[in-house]
């Protein structure tokens, strides 16, 4: 029996038995476990073994015409360990300074929203959005500089400018032959490169990549090419982000893609309304924007069902469409003042933190929470926030519960502690349920907020007890 025949059986018998732990490769020599095709076909076989529900413990007994023959065969474990990242870990291949980077905490969420893997929920995983592995040095450098960033906390140190040059060489390249460039790992290296130079406030390279996605779409139209419902998802995201972060024009909008595509539920439609508080002030505000607020009313109400978790790739991928609907909207309204600009953000960061596992975790939160407290900060002096002091009330600590601890926090606790000085709340608030009263009013979720409000409340108090 040769090699290749030997290949092909444990492969088709791997295939007839769903249940089955491992796949044995022929090995005939030492030198066959460094073989490429081989240890593909390992990492391969890991990837639809690690997607699987359930695994059995034991291994398979090897082949009787295999022993026979002299073959030595061994379980894909020899070549890909076990590891805490799931189907991710099978892809790293031979690089442990990418296993070094990902073991630290900063660079888990680092590469969101083109791919996620943190979440034990099987959603935008690697996989799932390129259907490869990371061969590609366009893909892979684009990664490695991704994770090193994080890693450094944003200083673009010798080894994330090495891996910048050397992704930027690829995607050149690629990008002067139409059939080259119009891949998957071409347009997730772009969608990297984007995210990196967002995070770092590069509007003019942002444009640069985000429209080079642009020209790739385009070009896939004349041409067959299979883009996957995650590298899709990812373009939204990532082109949405990157406007928000840096101002840069969007490229495609919530209803460009089938994928995310997505309609009110008619089964509840007590779901689509005002929040209390919000409906007492429907006269302030444009009907585009009331029309999101109760999309974002509906989004807390499923969230606050009674066992609800948003626990399952089909459930993420909907209430995913909510969201991209709510955020794609949100930033296409009008900026009037500082007032609205600050309803907007506010809105904006509420959506994004009410389901536990869509991109909460990502760069996002953070960065409209800074920039709802510059617009608070900027109204401050409105007589407006005289006669309205319940929706500053709830601005403000939604903003500071969900911002990064360090300048941020502290300057909305400022903000607070200057608010209750002037008298302009009408009341001390002494007990955080009294304060949470206020929250309903508006949009507050007791799952997906009261953790967080409860640790920045403590902090406040904290401060108020030492002046």
């Amino acid at each position: 029996m040769d090699g290749a025949k030997s290949s092909e059986d444990s492969e088709a018998a791997d295939n007839s038995s769903g249940e089955r732990s491992f796949q044995f490769i022929s090995i005939q020599n030492p030198a066959e476990a460094k073989d490429r095709g081989k240890r593909r076909l390992a990492r391969s076989h890991a990837v639809r073994q690690g997607l699987r529900n359930s695994r059995r413990p034991e291994e398979e007994m090897p082949r009787a015409d295999a022993v026979a023959s002299g073959e030595t065969l061994r379980p894909w474990s020899v070549f890909v360990s076990p590891s805490v990242y799931g189907p991710f870990e099978t892809i790293f291949g031979d690089s442990p300074r990418l296993r070094a980077l990902l073991s630290h905490g900063a660079a888990r969420h680092a590469a969101e929203p083109v791919f996620s893997v943190a979440d034990p929920v099987l959603f935008q995983d690697f996989g799932s959005v390129f259907r490869t592995d990371l061969d590609d040095p366009a893909l892979l450098n684009a990664v490695m500089l991704t994770f090193a960033l994080a890693v450094t906390g944003g200083n673009m140190d010798n080894e994330c400018v090495g891996y910048q040059n050397q992704a930027l060489a690829a995607v050149r390249e690629r990008m002067s032959s139409p059939e080259a460039a119009l891949s998957l790992p071409t347009l997730g290296a772009i969608l990297l490169l984007a995210g990196v130079e967002a995070r770092l406030g590069m509007r003019w390279q942002v444009q640069l990549h985000m429209s080079a996605i642009r020209r790739l779409l385009e070009m896939g139209q004349s041409r067959t090419i299979y883009l996957t419902d995650g590298i899709k998802r990812a373009i939204f995201w990532q082109d949405l982000n990157s406007s928000i972060m840096t101002g840069s024009d969007r490229i495609v909008d919530h209803t460009t893609f089938g994928e995310l595509q997505w309609k009110r539920d008619p089964f509840v439609p007590t779901f689509f309304v005002l929040a209390p508080g919000f409906q007492k002030r429907a006269s302030l505000f444009p009907e585009d924007f009331i029309e999101v607020l109760k999309d974002i009313h509906a989004l807390q109400c499923v969230q606050d069902l009674p066992g609800y978790s948003c626990q399952n790739p089909i459930e993420m991928l909907r209430v995913d469409n909510h969201q991209a609907s709510i955020g794609s909207r949100l930033v296409d309204l009008p900026k009037l003042s500082p007032i609205i600009e600050a309803c907007h953000l506010a809105a904006y960061l509420s959506a994004c933190m009410l389901c536990c596992k869509v991109w909460r975790h990502s760069a996002i939160p953070s960065y409209v929470s800074k920039h709802l407290l510059r617009s608070l900060q900027q109204s401050d002096e409105d007589p407006f926030w005289n006669n309205d002091p319940d929706l500053l009330i709830w601005m403000l600590h939604l903003g500071g519960s969900f911002s990064p601890k360090g300048m941020i926090r502290s300057a909305y606790k400022r903000l607070l502690q200057r608010n209750y000085e002037s008298r302009r709340f009408r009341r001390n608030y002494d007990a955080s349920a009294d304060l949470i009263e206020v929250m309903r009013q508006f949009i507050w979720s007791e799952k997906a907020y009261r953790s967080q409000f409860e640790e920045f409340w403590t902090e406040i108090r904290t401060v108020a007890q030492d002046d």
